[in-house]
C-alpha cells in the first residue's frame, strides 16, 4: 500500500463508472472530451481532486441530489499530476455525478494519447493515435482517479473520420453518424477495472480473426495491424488461440471478456501492454513474416503473447492495490508466460532459457548495493516508473519458480486459484497470495518468502565438503552476494526486515543432485549454516555434487577447489543437464566478478564447454565472456584475450556451420546463430570473410540469405566494413518495410570501426530516419561498440535536452539509455559521469544512475586487481 510520502488522491471520493466521448483530430494532433463519472461520496469534503496532467479541464460540474453545481475553481498541481475543483460548497456523503470538458494534445513521447506515423501500403505518410496508460498516464488522455486501487467500468464513445477504424477493449455495440467525414463508435461496458488497463486506439487498422471454442465457452481473438501487414499476425493469433485454452485450464477461471485482441503499433515505447481485451505491441513483438522472420523472432513473439495473455489474470482480473506490488503483475506474466511457451513449443527448452534471460539477468542486477526488494515502497510517478526492471520481472519470476518446486507444482496452483478466485474483480498485496498458498499446502509461505520479497539481494551459498568417505556430508553457510566484496571488504549481510525477524537470513529451499544417485537431497535451510548428509551414489568414475540442480534457486554457489574441479569432466561430457552447465560457468564468473574466485578459474573452467551443444548455454557464456572482454578493451592484453575467445567458440563453429542441416529444429538456429556470431565479434578471419561474401549474395537477391542468418550477417558485415558497405545498410534500411529487418539493420550500422561512420549513425538516430521508439537501440549499440563508448556517451551529454524531452518521463528506454555509461572503467569517466549526472538530473532513472556508477567503481577495480594475473595467464 502507499507510503505516508507518497503522492495519492484523497480517498474522500471514488469513482464507479466513467462514461467517456473522445474526438481526436489527426491533422491538428489534439483531442477533445466530455466525460460523466458516477461517483460515491464517502466522507464529507470542500473539493475534489482528481489526476490530470497535460489536460486543459474547459467545465466541470457536480451532479448531488438533482442539484448542479458548477466549478467555481479549477486549480492544477503539475508536481502532483493534480486537478482540484471547487464547487464552492461541501460535498456531503452519498452518489453524485461529476460530469467534465476537456481537451489534450496528440503527443509525440509515447505515452498517455499520443500519435504514430508510418507509411501506408500506398507510399503515403498516415498517422494513427494509440493509448499507452501504465503505470500514471491515464491522466494524461481523461481526467480520473489513475491509481490502480481506484477500479470502475468504463463506458467509452470514440468520434473519428468515417473512414478509419476504433479497437478497444470491448466491442463495438453501437455505431451512428457524427456530422460531415465523422462517424462515433459506442464500445460496451467493461468490466470493473484500473484505469492503466483501458485502450484505445484510431487508425487505418485491418484484422485477421479466429474464435476459441473450449471448456470456458468462446471468445473472438484478432490480431490487428496497419493496413497490408495483416497476414504477419498469423503466426501470434494462431498461438494466442492455443494458449488461451491453457491459461483458463491452469487458472481455473474462464478469460472474463467477449473477445481478446492484438494490436502491433508501429511507434511503441515498451514491448507490449496488457491492456485487458485490447492489448498493443511493437510490431517486432507481434508480427512474423513467414518468408523473412527469424526463429528467435518467433519465440519473442510467442513468449511476448504469453506474457501479455497471462496478465488478463494476474493484473486485470487481480490488481495490486499500489504499485509497491508491482511484481504481483509483471513476475507472475514472466513465470506463467514461460511455462505457456514450454507447454505450446516443448522442443524449446524454455525453462534452460529462463535461466539464461531471467535467473541470471536478475542476479546480476540484484548482486549491486544498488539495486531494490522485490516489494519496494514508491511514492511518486518517478519511482513508480523505475520498478520495470529485472528485479519486478526476472527475479520475482524466478523466486515464484523456486517457491513452486519447493511446494509442488499442483499443490502452487491450487493456491493461485484460490488467491485469483478470492480477489477476482479487485486489488490484492503480497500478503494475500502468501495467505492463499499457505491454506493449499500448510507450508509457512509468508516467513519463507518475506526473506525474498521485502530484502534486496540475495544469498551465495559456500559449500565445504565434511564427515568421512563413507558418510560424507556438506556444510552450507549463507551470506549475501554483493559484487563489491571485490573491494576486499567484508561482505555485507543483507539488511533485516521491517519486522527484523530474520537478522537478514534467507529461507533457502536447497537441493542438491549427485552422479550416480537418483534420489538427491532436499532441505530448508533457515540458519546461518547448516549441515546435511549427502546422498549415495553408485560406484561410477565420476564423483561429483551439485547444489542447486537445475538452477531453481535464486542463489549462487561456491565450493571448494577440489568439488569445483570434479564438476569439470561432468561439464566435458555432457554428463550435468544444460541448466546445470549454464549455472556453473555463471556461478564461477560472477563470484570471479565479486572476488570470490580467481578470474583464471573462470577462464580455465570456459576450456571445458568445447563439446557444448545447447545454445542457451553458449548464450551465457558468450554474455560473460564478453564482459571480459570489455574490462581489456584497451589493455595489451587484449588480442591475446581474442584469439583465447576465438578457440573457446572454434569447435562449434565447425559443428555448427552456415548452413541448417536435415533435421535440425529452432534450437540449432539460435545455437547457430550465436556462436557464428561471436566468433566474428572476435575477428575470426574465416567467419568475418564467410559474413561479407553472403552479405554479397544478399544484395543481390535477398532470399539467399536465410532469415535466421541475417542479423548476423549483417552485424559482420558492418563490423569489417568501409563506407560503401554503410551506404548499402543504410540504404537496404530505408527500403525494407519490415520492421524486424530494420532493427537488424539499424543495429549493424552500430557496429563499424570508423569513428565518422559511427557518429553518422548517433546524428541520424535523432532524426525522422529512425523511429523515437528506436533512438535508444541505436544509441545504446554504438555505446556497446568497443570503439564507440566514448562516442556514444558525448552524443547523449551533447544532445541531453532531446532525450530529455522525449525520454525524460521514464520508462525501458531511458533506463536503458543512462546504463550505456556503465561500461567505463577509469576514475576520469567516472567523475565525468558524476558530474553530468549531478548537472542535469533524471528523477525517472535515479537507480539506474546509481547502479551505473557502482558499475564504473567495480569495473575500475576489477582491472586493478586482475589486469596483471589475465595478461600472464593469457601469455
Amino acid at each position: 500500500m502507499p507510503g505516508p510520502d507518497a503522492y495519492v488522491l484523497p480517498q474522500s471520493v471514488r469513482p464507479t463508472k466513467y462514461t467517456l466521448k473522445i474526438q481526436p483530430d489527426l491533422e491538428q494532433f489534439t483531442f477533445k472530451g466530455e466525460e460523466s463519472v458516477s461517483i460515491e461520496v464517502v466522507e464529507g469534503a470542500s473539493e475534489i481532486v482528481l489526476n490530470a496532467i497535460e489536460l486543459k479541464v474547459q467545465s466541470a460540474a457536480l451532479i448531488m441530489d438533482g442539484v448542479t453545481s458548477n466549478a467555481t475553481n479549477i486549480n492544477y498541481d503539475s508536481a502532483k499530476e493534480t486537478v482540484t475543483l471547487d464547487f464552492g460548497i461541501a460535498v456531503n456523503p452519498g452518489q453524485g455525478t461529476l460530469t467534465l470538458g476537456f481537451t489534450g494534445v496528440l503527443n509525440d513521447k509515447l505515452r498517455g494519447f499520443y500519435r504514430s506515423h508510418y507509411t501506408g501500403e500506398d507510399g503515403k505518410e498516415r498517422t494513427l493515435a494509440t493509448t499507452q496508460f501504465e503505470a500514471t498516464d491515464a491522466r494524461r488522455a481523461f481526467p480520473c482517479w489513475d491509481e490502480p486501487s481506484h477500479k470502475a467500468s468504463f463506458d467509452l464513445t470514440l468520434v473519428i473520420p468515417s473512414d478509419l477504424v476504433a479497437v478497444s477493449n470491448n466491442p463495438v455495440v453501437e455505431e451512428s453518424a457524427a456530422g460531415a467525414g465523422l462517424k462515433s463508435l459506442r464500445f460496451a461496458e467493461t468490466p470493473i477495472m484500473s484505469t492503466y488497463l483501458l485502450a484505445f486506439m484510431v487508425g487505418d487498422f485491418t484484422s485477421i480473426e479466429s474464435k476459441y471454442t473450449g471448456d470456458g465457452g468462446s471468445t473472438q481473438i484478432a490480431v490487428w495491424t496497419t493496413r497490408g501487414k495483416e497476414e504477419q499476425g498469423r503466426f501470434a493469433l494462431e498461438t494466442s488461440v492455443r494458449m488461451l485454452g491453457f491459461f483458463n485450464d491452469y487458472f481455473g477461471i474462464p478469460y472474463p471478456l467477449e473477445k481478446l485482441d492484438h494490436i502491433a503499433i508501429p511507434d511503441f515505447a515498451a514491448g507490449a501492454m496488457e491492456n485487458w481485451g485490447a492489448i498493443t505491441y511493437r510490431e517486432t513483438a507481434l508480427l512474423v513474416d513467414p518468408d523473412n522472420s527469424s526463429a528467435g523472432t518467433r519465440q519473442r513473439v510467442a513468449e511476448v503473447v504469453a506474457h501479455e495473455m497471462a496478465h488478463m489474470w494476474f493484473g486485470d482480473l487481480v490488481t495490486m492495490e499500489w504499485w509497491d506490488d508491482l511484481w504481483l503483475n509483471e513476475s507472475f506474466a514472466s513465470w506463467m508466460g514461460n511455462k505457456a511457451v514450454d507447454w505450446a513449443f516443448p522442443e524449446w527448452e524454455m525453462w534452460t532459457q529462463f535461466v539464461n534471460m531471467d535467473t541470471n539477468r536478475a542476479l546480476s542486477l540484484d548482486g549491486l548495493k544498488n539495486s531494490h526488494p522485490i516489494e519496494q515502497e514508491v511514492n511518486d510517478p518517478a519511482e513508480i516508473g523505475q520498478l520495470f526492471d529485472a528485479i519486478s520481472y526476472s527475479k520475482g519470476a524466478s523466486v515464484i519458480r523456486m517457491l513452486e518446486q519447493f511446494l509442488g507444482p499442483a499443490t502452487f496452483q491450487r493456491g493461485l486459484q484460490v488467491y485469483i478466485s478470492k480477489n477476482q474483480y479487485s486489488n490484492a498485496k503480497t500478503e494475500d497470495l502468501w495467505a492463499a498458498l499457505e491454506t493449499s499446502s500448510g507450508q509457512p509461505v509468508t516467513s519463507i518468502m518475506n526473506s525474498w520479497t521485502k530484502q534486496m539481494g540475495y544469498p551465495v551459498l559456500q559449500v565445504d565438503t565434511v564427515g568421512t568417505a563413507d558418510q560424507p556430508e556438506l556444510e552450507l553457510s549463507q551470506q549475501r552476494f554483493v559484487y563489491d566484496a571485490l573491494l576486499g571488504e567484508d561482505t555485507p549481510l543483507s539488511p533485516a526486515l521491517a519486522t527484523g525477524d530474520t537478522g537478514g537470513l534467507w529461507r533457502v529451499p536447497i537441493r542438491i543432485s549427485r552422479s550416480g544417485s537418483e534420489e538427491g537431497t532436499s532441505l530448508l535451510m533457515d540458519e546461518r549454516s547448516v549441515r546435511t548428509p549427502l546422498a549415495p551414489r553408485s560406484g561410477q568414475a565420476q564423483d561429483w555434487f551439485k547444489v542447486n540442480p537445475d538452477q531453481a534457486g535464486f542463489f549462487r554457489v561456491n565450493y571448494q577447489a577440489a568439488d569445483w574441479q570434479r564438476l569439470v569432466p561432468a561439464v566435458e561430457s555432457l554428463e550435468l543437464p544444460a541448466s546445470d552447465r549454464l549455472g556453473i560457468q555463471n556461478d564461477a564468473y560472477s563470484l570471479s566478478r565479486a572476488g570470490l574466485l580467481p578470474v583464471t578459474q573462470f577462464l580455465s573452467l570456459a576450456k571445458a564447454y568445447g563439446n557444448e551443444t545447447d545454445a542457451s548455454v553458449w548464450g551465457d557464456l558468450s554474455s560473460n565472456m564478453r564482459d571480459i572482454e570489455v574490462m581489456l578493451a584497451g589493455e595489451p592484453s587484449h588480442a591475446r584475450f581474442q584469439a583465447f575467445a576465438r578457440g573457446i567458440f572454434q569447435p562449434a563453429v565447425q559443428r555448427a556451420g552456415w548452413d541448417a542441416k536435415p533435421g535440425e529444429g529452432h534450437l540449432d538456429a539460435l545455437l547457430r546463430s550465436t556462436v557464428l556470431s561471436q566468433a566474428g565479434s572476435y575477428e575470426d578471419a574465416g567467419v568475418l570473410n564467410e559474413a561479407k561474401a553472403r552479405f554479397g549474395k544478399y544484395l543481390k537477391d535477398p532470399s539467399e540469405i536465410h532469415p535466421d542468418l541475417r542479423g548476423l550477417v549483417f552485424g559482420l558485415a558492418g563490423q569489417s566494413g568501409d563506407r560503401a558497405t554503410y551506404d548499402q545498410l543504410w540504404k537496404l534500411e530505408e527500403q525494407t518495410t519490415l520492421q524486424e529487418e530494420k532493427i537488424r539493420l539499424l543495429m549493424s550500422l552500430t557496429r563499424f570501426s570508423d569513428l565518422e561512420l559511427l557518429r553518422e549513425t548517433l546524428e541520424r538516430s535523432l532524426s525522422a530516419e529512425v523511429r523515437s521508439q528506436d533512438t535508444i537501440f541505436v544509441v545504446s549499440g554504438v555505446g556497446s561498440n568497443l570503439k564507440g563508448q566514448e562516442l556514444a556517451w558525448d552524443f547523449i551529454k551533447s544532445n541531453w535536452p532531446e532525450f530529455d524531452r522525449r525520454y525524460g518521463s521514464g520508462g525501458f528506454g531511458l533506463m536503458r539509455l543512462v546504463s550505456v555509461c556503465g561500461n567505463f572503467r577509469t576514475q576520469e569517466k567516472l567523475a565525468d559521469v558524476e558530474s553530468f549526472f549531478k548537472e542535469n538530473p533524471a528523477p525517472a532513472a535515479e537507480r539506474t544512475i546509481r547502479q551505473a556508477l557502482e558499475r564504473i567503481r567495480l569495473n575500475i577495480h576489477w582491472l586493478e586487481r586482475n589486469r596483471e594475473e589475465v595478461a600472464g595467464w593469457l601469455a
